[in-house]
Formats: C-alpha cells, structure tokens, sequence
C-alpha cells in the first residue's frame, strides 16, 4: 500500500486533468492512460529539479482514475507526492513554497505533445485552444499531508485507488430495473450526459437514471484492460529504487538549517532554467544584444505585470472565448431519453 511506501515526511495530493475534447482518445486507446500517468510523473520530476537540483528525486505514487461522480468517462490522475526530493545520499530537501503556473503550464504541453506526437490532434488545434481562457487542462495540488501523518496518506490512498461506483449512491433501483445513481456530494453541478457528445457541458444535475443494461455499460467501461495498471511508482518510489535501498539499508538524512538556507537560495537562482524549459526561452538572455543578464527583482504582482508588458508592447491577453459548438464541427446534442426529476422528488 502508497501507506507503507510512503516515507516519513510531508506529501502533497495531485490531481491532474485534461479538457473533456481530449478525453475520448483515452476510451478507446487504454495505451494513451499509461502515458497520461507518465506524463503526469515528468511534469512533477521536472519542476522539481528545477528548483532544487538535477540530482534531487522526488517519489511519486500514481493512480489513473476513468469515472467522474455519475461513472461517466473521465479520465485523470491522483497522485501522492513528497513535497520535495531526496539527494542521492538520502538527504531529503523540502520544496520552497511556488506557485501553481509552472505544474500547469508544463502539464499542458505535455498533453499537446502527446497527443501531437500520437497523431490525434494537429497543431490548429493546438494554437486554438491556447487562446481559450479556460483550456480545460488543470493541476490541484492543495491537499497537504504533515510528515509522519500516516492515517492521512492512507485515507488518500484509499480515495485514489477507490472503485469507479458506489454502491451507497445508488439510491433507488426501481420495479424494472432503472437506477439512479447520486454524486458524491449535494452540489448541482453540469454534468454530460452519457448518451450524448461528451465535450457538450449537459445540464445542472447532482444524479443521473440509468436503465439496467446501461448503468451496466457505464460501469464496465471502467474496468482496465488485461496486464493494465493502475496504480504506478515513480522516483524515490519506484520498485527499483526501493529494492536498492532495501538492499543497502539506506535512511534519510534531514539536511542542517544552513544547507536548508543554501539550497533555498539556489532554488530560486533555478526559477530560470524553470521558465526556459515551460516557455522555451531563456528570460536571462537580452533579446536585443543576446548577452546575459542579471535578476534585479523578482515582480508578482499581475497589474504590476500587465503594467510592464504593455509599457514593453508584450501585453497579448487572448481575444476571443472558446468557439462554440458549431464552430468546431460538433452537431447539437439529441434530445434525452430520460425523464428530470427533481431532487427532492427522488424517494
């Protein structure tokens, strides 16, 4: 169990998704999940090493999940992160507090270039939903989890590898068989509908109604392929390098406080080499001589960057909303072959 593998220091929960127009590639190629994971596991590797060394590893314990709260198809990953990384010598180097943008930002070109590579979308594509204000890609990172909080990590584990449905929300099953299937919480929210365009948002609901072969058809496309895993370790938590340990009878080393300082201050020295790899371009290099430059300050502030941008003739905020459906080629929905029911008139 991720509870056992886990080591004695703080862990963060991720979960990383993609826009619903890519999410049925994942249905009918099951190969295109295990790169999804993969995927998931370079975005955190590589921010990581960005801020705090090269030789820095952080361990990862991944689960792919396919289902939303109605078992529609949607696919995503959960994962178990340290919240740093460990020297080769064991030494276990906590991540300075950063931002969300670089995960995110990486994890979108990850995506594009897998499914670019994969021959599913083409660059139009891309370049079109990169002036999308919401593009539908996302990285949540906000569960942490106190080192040494073992029941924690364990409740985590157990919602990342949980099963596709729940027999607890299934509330009614009526005399010919229909089930009415409940979310996981209260919330109305817009749910697709499963028998219609699943990049199409559906309507306000927190329950679906299935008739028997089609809650049935629902469930069972969750069911992984043979040979398939779901559950994966990376890093620090790979099978290899938890076998080498075991092996050498390693243990972590917790670094002084003055190392902790040094390589806080070389993390930030490496915020660089983080936005040349997300933005491909060097932002210490001067675009106008190509000689180096130095970091006076670092700014945060957004109206104080807009300021700067369009100040510089940089300021390029995105200039339409997503097309609509018709725009994109995607023929209106048919109409339901369910009856609404209102929540409070479901017994």
């Amino acid at each position: 169990m991720a509870a056992d593998i886990c080591e004695q220091v703080a862990h963060r929960q991720f979960v990383f998704t993609i826009p619903k127009r890519f999410r049925l590639y994942f249905r009918y190629d099951r190969a295109l999940l295990g790169k999804l994971s993969s995927c998931a596991w370079q975005v955190v590797k590589e921010v990581y090493q960005s801020v705090l060394g090269e030789d820095a590893v952080p361990g990862m314990v991944g689960s792919i999940q396919t289902f939303g709260e109605l078992a529609h198809w949607h696919p995503h990953h959960h994962s178990i992160v340290t919240d740093g990384a460990f020297r080769a010598d064991g030494t276990f180097l906590p991540l300075p507090k950063i931002e969300g943008e670089p995960f995110l930002k990486l994890w979108e070109h990850k995506i594009f270039r897998l499914l670019l590579d994969e021959g599913r979308i083409t660059e139009d594509v891309v370049k079109q939903m990169r002036t999308w204000k919401h593009s539908g890609f996302s990285v949540h990172r906000e569960v942490y989890l106190e080192a040494g909080d073992r029941k924690a990590i364990e409740n985590v584990a157990q919602y990342i590898s949980r099963c596709p449905f729940s027999l607890a929300r299934m509330i009614k099953v009526s005399d010919d068989g229909s089930v009415v299937y409940k979310a996981d919480h209260n919330e109305w929210k817009l749910f697709p509908h499963w028998k219609v365009i699943p990049t199409l948002p559906g309507m306000v609901r927190n329950f679906e109604v299935f008739k028997p072969l089609d809650f049935l058809a629902q469930v069972t496309q969750h069911i992984p392929n043979r040979s398939q895993h779901l559950i994966r370790y990376y890093g620090r938590y790979s099978n290899k390098s938890r076998g080498m340990r075991k092996k050498a009878g390693a243990v972590i080393n917790a670094p002084a406080a003055q190392e902790v300082e040094e390589y806080q201050k070389l993390a930030r020295r490496r915020w660089a080499a983080l936005i040349k790899k997300v933005y491909e371009v060097d932002p210490l290099i001067c675009p106008k001589c190509g000689g180096p430059m130095d970091i006076i300050a670092f700014v945060t502030d957004s109206e104080t960057i807009q300021k700067i941008l369009k100040h510089i003739g940089q300021y390029d905020p995105p200039q339409r909303a997503p097309p609509r459906q018709d725009d994109i080629g995607i023929a209106p929905p048919p109409s339901p072959e369910w009856e609404y029911v209102p929540a409070e008139h479901i017994p």
